[in-house]
């Protein structure tokens, strides 16, 4: 039976990994262990393949797929805003992420010559990427200056 790893045990790895030197047959084992399911060398090592990827991620702890961002640079400061926000205890509508991402675009070097939109797919693959939940509020847009 073969056994899928969530990002959260991917991203457990990838830091047991950084722990020190580890054999891939060791860190199975202890995967194995911590985890209560049967974990090979083979999906260590695909795991550690991709360990800046996963290490670098904030997605919710249960996906088992890390779904890329078409721009990096847009996604990671348009995270960091939502992350200032919340820290600040505002709630941020859908409608009020998609203008922030828009101003935020315009200070941004652009990855690809193709015009980007800013969809409700995006919202939602943007969401979903950094397990953030749907809750509307309104809010007034002066926090989108911030």
């Amino acid at each position: 039976m073969r056994s899928e790893l969530t990002m959260a045990e991917r991203i457990q790895i990838c830091r047991h990994h950084e722990g020190g030197r580890i054999t891939n047959k060791a860190l199975s084992l202890w995967a194995s262990e911590k985890m209560g399911k049967p974990i090979s060398e083979m999906m260590i090592s695909r795991t550690l393949i991709r360990k800046i990827e996963f290490l670098g991620s904030d997605v919710g702890s249960n996906r088992k797929h890390y779904e890329k961002p078409e721009c990096p640079n847009l996604e990671s400061i348009s995270y960091s805003w939502f992350l200032t926000m919340q820290e600040a205890n505002v709630t941020i509508s859908d409608a009020m992420l998609i203008a922030k991402a828009k101003m935020l675009s315009n200070s941004v070097p652009r990855e690809s010559a193709k015009e980007f939109k800013f969809s409700n797919g995006w919202l939602q693959g943007f969401k979903s990427r950094h397990g953030i939940s749907s809750k509307q509020a309104s809010m007034s847009l002066e926090f989108l200056h911030q």
